[in-house]
């Protein structure tokens, strides 16, 4: 795993210390920011990466979680918010609001309908549910302020080329941190067991 370092003078964060060049890295990753923009090749690839990146994170059930982002509205009040949570969450809030067991057959339920919102937008009155997805305390400001503070364009380059990458943050930084790549599809994790670090998670290898 590597290293990467904010751009301003914000917190240091510390990731794999096993890269023999991690001093050069850190030097590369304060440097300002790239033209280096996440390209695809068609205008639905991204949409659809996300779509899938959702779907790997609502089917997994490992002690290493990963994030998603979807759009939520609140019906009691109407109010909308785009947020970052576990997957492992949403399907919880699912069971809630939807009134649906936890056995097998409820599972296959929740997933099944979590698997036609191909737009990832959901509509909650549970308020347990939606605490459950931390509606009401998602700092959404932070999203954009984080991309102020670390250099993304490098963290994809370093996801890009070295097919890992992780990064030491505070949980809302991370969920703010995730949120951002998530949109940029790239799906990242946590494991629940030694919180605290987000690593990059390719669904096609599986192997967290």
């Amino acid at each position: 795993m590597l290293k990467i370092q904010p751009i301003a003078n914000t917190r240091p964060v510390v990731c794999n210390f096993m890269r023999a060049f991690i001093s050069i890295l850190t030097f590369i990753l304060t440097l300002p920011l790239l033209s280096y923009h996440h390209k695809v090749d068609k205008g639905n690839d991204l949409d659809n990466e996300k779509y899938l990146n959702f779907l790997a994170a609502i089917q997994n059930g490992s002690t290493f979680s990963y994030f998603t982002v979807i759009k939520v509205k609140n019906l009691n009040t109407g109010v909308t918010k785009e947020i970052c949570t576990k997957g492992n969450f949403v399907a919880g809030a699912l069971h809630m609001e939807l009134n649906i067991g936890y056995d097998t057959i409820g599972q296959q339920q929740v997933f099944g309908f979590a698997k036609s919102k191909k737009d990832r937008y959901f509509e909650f009155k549970n308020k347990e549910a939606l605490d459950n997805i931390s509606f009401f305390d998602y700092k959404t400001k932070l999203v954009d302020k984080i991309q102020t503070e670390y250099n993304f364009d490098k963290a994809i380059e370093i996801i890009k080329n070295d097919k890992e990458f992780a990064i030491r943050l505070s949980d809302d930084e991370m969920k703010a941190f995730a949120h951002v790549l998530f949109n940029k599809g790239y799906l990242t994790g946590e494991n629940n067991c030694w919180g605290g670090t987000l690593e990059y998670v390719d669904r096609t290898k599986d192997d967290k």
